[in-house]
């Protein structure tokens, strides 16, 4: 039996360590909220006991605000393919900077850009930038219904596609309950904010992740189905991979009923391979969504497709185009900088080899420990993507996550930070500039963490 008071003890301890090495952090912190809503641009940067307070980043290490070295698979988010501050964004950034940071006009820096997306990406013909995965996403919806001629969207319980109100719905954070969420097979539509537009949120159909009842919903609907969006990851969710089967099975159905299946490759794009998540599964949707690793650190949305899929994205020969615009979309230095991630990791595909063997050894090495030692817990994910869950047998959907031990996961995380691993929620990621011996303390600060919990009876 779990002793609370121990387990309370080793928690408030690794609070109280991780402030002590820390008080500038916690003061910037204090300070944000008095001007900042929760002292944090985005809601996902809060953390236990505070956030981290970045005061510079390089390579494979971020540095706090009271110089507190950190061993980081967190990369902005997934976003730091390369590395932190490579140099190959520095010198891209360096050439543009000196003509302009921004035109609000076409320039040279856009084609080569959009060229790399058409020739990497196996189903990309032609892509659009915005600034957001979020709007990325928004827009691949108007596509959908604009082509379509049809009304609805359906998303997938766990599925995170940004903060719009048509997508904000069924993150999987509650748990699990008929009345609430629905059957598992037969996900029900549940708003994650207030403030949401009923109109839309309430129209969305939540399908279940990694399920064949997913397609069986889609044919209940299929008259009225403009698309179906899906992360061939779940990120947010847990980095939870999708089956091939499961995407093979989803691109046939669509086909089948005439409704634009939607990639969010906002964080695999470019990252599982070369061509992203389609090229890893060889699964081609009619239009995907990209972000993070497309803007090698700077501020990026974009939405590529079939030419046939992005028809109504020809402003200016085809009646009945959709509206899309954006003051910074194409900015030069998001564009320079993406170009030069994107010519590395094309130039160099043996980057993916390696960081997916880096990816599967963690999982491989957590995995065989937990089993060893009888922890519940097992390593997740696909490819550089990764992340421990404190639950045993199969995890098929964010469901599955909600019987994990509570204790567990909030201790897993504050032993991370005070031994010097920065992590997201829920998901990890590798970097091409990880080497085998950041690889073996990730581990051993892992297993380390394990045992320092059943040594306090969590598990």
């Amino acid at each position: 039996m779990a002793d609370k008071e121990s387990i309370a003890r080793l928690l408030n301890g690794c609070r109280d360590e991780i402030q002590a090495k820390s008080p500038k952090s916690l003061s910037i912190w204090q300070g944000n909220r008095a001007v900042m809503p929760a002292g944090v641009g985005s809601v996902f940067r809060l953390a236990d006991p505070f956030p981290m307070m970045v005061k510079r980043a390089s390579g494979t290490r971020v540095w706090d605000a009271d110089d507190n070295e950190y061993l980081d698979f967190h990369l902005g988010f997934s976003v730091m393919i390369l590395g932190n501050a490579p140099e190959v964004v520095q010198d891209a950034i360096r050439e543009v900077l000196p003509h302009g940071t921004h035109y609000g006009q076409c320039h040279e820096h856009e084609y080569p850009f959009a060229k790399l997306f058409c020739d990497m990406v196996p189903g990309v013909d032609k892509v659009a930038f915005c600034n957001s995965g979020t709007e990325a996403t928004m827009y691949a919806l108007r596509l959908a219904r604009a082509t379509t001629g049809r009304p609805l969207i359906a998303k997938f319980e766990g599925g995170y596609h940004g903060t719009h109100d048509l997508l904000a719905v069924s993150l999987g954070r509650r748990p699990p309950t008929p009345e609430l969420t629905g059957m598992i097979e037969d996900p029900k539509a549940v708003p994650e904010s207030p403030g949401l537009a009923e109109g839309a949120w309430k129209d969305t159909i939540v399908l279940p992740f990694n399920h064949p009842a997913a397609f069986d919903k889609i044919l209940r609907h299929a008259d009225q189905l403009a698309g179906v969006i899906v992360e061939p990851v779940q990120g947010a969710g847990g980095t939870i991979p999708a089956g091939k089967e499961f995407l093979s099975e989803l691109r046939r159905i669509t086909a089948e009923i005439g409704a634009f299946l939607i990639f969010d490759e906002v964080i695999t794009g470019f990252r599982l391979a070369p061509g992203g998540a389609q090229e890893f599964y060889g699964v081609i949707p009619d239009v995907s969504t990209y972000g993070k690793v497309a803007g090698g650190g700077l501020p990026l949305g974009a939405l590529g497709g079939t030419a046939e899929a992005m028809r109504l994205m020809e402003y200016d020969v085809e009646p009945g185009s959709i509206l899309m615009a954006g003051t910074f979309n194409g900015n030069p230095l998001v564009t320079a900088a993406g170009t030069a991630v994107l010519q590395r990791l094309s130039q160099d595909p043996e980057l993916y080899t390696r960081m997916n063997a880096m990816g599967e050894r963690f999982r491989s090495e957590i995995n065989r420990f937990a089993e060893e030692n009888d922890y519940p817990a097992q390593a997740i994910g696909v490819g550089s993507m990764f992340w421990m869950h404190t639950v045993r047998g199969r995890i098929d959907s964010i469901r599955d996550l909600h019987r994990g031990n509570a204790s567990a996961n909030a201790g897993l995380k504050l032993l991370y930070r005070k031994n010097g691993l920065h992590c997201s929620i829920n998901h990890a990621f590798l970097c091409a500039a990880h080497t085998d011996e950041d690889i073996t303390q990730l581990i051993e600060t892992h297993k380390a963490a394990m045992e320092e919990l059943r040594a306090h009876g969590v598990w």
